[in-house]
């Protein structure tokens, strides 16, 4: 009505349209307030009718621009504000990464570069350990480095602490090796050997690991873990090697000696059977490739073998190779 004639009178419409006074009311304040229509300021009609009651009406595209346009504002103004503060905070972006990947390294992994760093940790981390002290050693340690730790290692059996080591059982054939395990268990570190140990590793109370570094020269490097996923799994690992490995018990006869030179044997021929290098294979048992290649000629002669493959084949045949 208010675009066919131009003009909306409320009064004149609800008589126009059979509708009450209220109905058109309700229409009008909703119109007015999506601004299709406003108010016009004369009242061209005739009769009583103020000019106040009369409507016209606005252009849907100006209506909108009244209508969303501060609402735009505000959203523009927002927008710009956020921009400002997401600027003003993503400047600090930078310090903060660089300070938790040096939190974070230093809190779950810590790189020992030295000696003496690595000594300081074990000290450190040993005089923490308050159930267990788990250790595993790949190689037969020199008599100098067994003095070096065991006053530390008596201190914290001392202390209640459950100390056991696992050693390859080359070591077994080294009497200094013998004397100071025993010594040791005496005191109540237990002791077991397997065939093979891949890393040095020290783990205590199941919360920290000591880890020589694989890429950096015997006792120049290691990492200090504390990350609670990787130590779990560092110690299942210990765990299911310590429960296959064998029980040192030296009583003071020659059982040991024998055990170990027995277990070097089938060590050696497992090798052999492999066709492992060597170099490799020496590494692997903790001796030098001359001691190696000097028991292997021994056993190719007790085999009658003619070869190194010949050998593994006929322990295998023979029953040495089997657990």
């Amino acid at each position: 009505m208010a675009l066919e004639r131009g003009a909306l009178w409320p009064a004149l419409a609800a008589v126009d349209l059979d509708r009450s006074a209220e109905e058109v009311e309700t229409a009008v304040a909703d119109l007015s307030a999506l601004h299709l229509l406003r108010p016009r300021g004369v009242n061209p009609a005739p009769g009583p009718v103020p000019a106040s009651d009369c409507y016209v009406p606005s252009n849907p595209e100006v209506a909108v621009t009244h209508l969303v346009g501060p609402i735009e504002a505000d959203i523009r103004r927002l927008r710009r504000r956020a921009d400002i503060l997401s600027a003003q905070v993503m400047t600090m972006k930078t310090v903060f990464d660089e300070a938790w990947e040096n939190h974070r390294t230093k809190a779950l992994i810590e790189y020992l570069t030295s000696l003496d760093g690595i000594r300081s940790a074990l000290e450190r981390v040993s005089a923490s350990a308050r159930v267990e002290v788990l250790t595993a050693h790949p190689e037969v340690p020199p008599a100098e480095t067994l003095e070096d730790g065991q006053p530390r290692t008596a201190e914290t059996v001392g202390r209640g602490v459950l100390c056991r080591t696992l050693y390859p059982h080359a070591v077994l054939t080294h009497g200094y090796m013998r004397q100071h395990m025993s010594r040791m268990a005496e005191l109540g570190v237990e002791y077991r050997t397997v065939s093979h140990i891949p890393d040095r590793l020290v783990l205590i109370d199941a919360g920290v690991a000591v880890i020589a570094d694989p890429e950096q020269p015997a006792g120049q490097g290691a990492l200090l873990v504390r990350d609670p996923s990787l130590v779990r799994h560092l110690y299942r690992s210990w765990e299911g090697v310590w429960n296959s490995a064998r029980p040192f018990a030296d009583r003071g006869t020659s059982a040991p000696r024998a055990h170990a030179k027995e277990e070097l044997r089938r060590s050696i021929l497992r090798l052999l059977d492999a066709g492992m290098k060597d170099e490799v294979a020496a590494r692997r048992l903790s001796m030098s490739t001359t001691s190696y290649r000097r028991h292997v000629t021994d056993l190719l002669t007790e085999l009658g073998a003619q070869n190194r493959f010949q050998a593994g084949s006929y322990a295998r045949r023979a029953g040495w190779l089997d657990e």
